[in-house]
């Protein structure tokens, strides 16, 4: 049987269209891209979609176990949705991020855990966006304690939204395709690494 990997996350996972408020097409997201890297490489694996646009981690947090049914391993991303909201704080969130680890620690999957890219401060305000580096160092961090692999998707994609983002009439915020396909390059190593062991 292909080992199974899961891509959980919202909807930079999922690979949505900004302008249009549509997912785009699941082959271009980065999920597929990293199944399609992978096999060119020879590997037997099955990249599982598990992109839910809008959601935050307390999503995760319930669905966890349902979503990685059956998964060898489990690439987590969230936090987009929850850092545009004034209103949640940061150890909240990071409380529901820990609960997840701990899920996935208890039902033995490895993990892989993504950074939370940057949005344009049109999105939600000045003081939002400016909240995005102290959220990623705090899971930065988080990851380090539990020596989790974390993959920095916030400074790859700051200095060119032209380019990383595919919003052309609305606000950046959700990631273009060639950004989907760097996620995939990006994570890719790290995959390696756990199946290799």
């Amino acid at each position: 049987m292909s080992y199974q990997i899961v891509a959980f996350g919202d909807s930079n996972t999922r690979y949505y269209l900004g302008d249009t408020g549509t997912a785009g097409p699941l082959e271009d997201a980065w999920p597929a891209r990293l199944e399609a890297l992978l096999r060119d490489r020879g590997r037997d694996v099955a990249v599982k979609n598990e992109g839910h646009p809008g959601i935050q981690a307390d999503f995760a947090m319930e669905h966890f176990d349902a979503a990685t049914k059956d998964a060898d391993l489990c690439v987590l991303g969230f936090g987009t949705n929850d850092a545009k909201k004034l209103e949640v704080p940061l150890g909240e969130f990071l409380s529901e991020v820990s609960d997840v680890l701990d899920q996935a620690g208890e039902a033995g999957i490895p993990l892989i855990l993504l950074g939370i890219p940057w949005f344009s401060e049109e999105v939600a305000g000045r003081d939002v966006q400016a909240r995005l580096p102290i959220w990623n160092e705090s899971l930065a961090s988080l990851c380090d304690q539990l020596r989790i692999p974390f993959v920095d998707l916030y400074t790859p994609f700051l200095g060119d939204p032209e380019r990383w983002f595919n919003e052309r009439t609305t606000p950046k915020r959700h990631l273009s395709a060639a950004a989907e396909q760097r996620v995939a390059e990006l994570v890719l190593p790290l995959v390696l690494r756990q199946m290799d062991r």
